[in-house]
């Protein structure tokens, strides 16, 4: 025997939730082009890619190591 999608209905309380609406302040075209003036770079190091081995490096390592 099949149940109706409508038989379990959710009750509703009434109550109606406010949020605030998100907003992102726009920056200027010039800012948005060359970048903040007043940015402080903050990173700790900088990003190095690691170096790719193929196969047969990583091989070659682990028998003479």
């Amino acid at each position: 025997m099949c149940i109706p999608h409508g038989a379990m209905s959710s009750k509703d309380s009434g109550y109606i939730e406010d949020k605030p609406k998100k907003h992102v302040q726009r920056v200027s075209q010039r800012e948005f082009e060359k970048g903040d003036p007043n940015f402080v770079d903050e990173r700790t190091s900088s990003y190095k890619p690691k170096k790719k081995e193929s196969f047969f490096d990583t091989l070659i390592k682990e028998l003479a190591g």
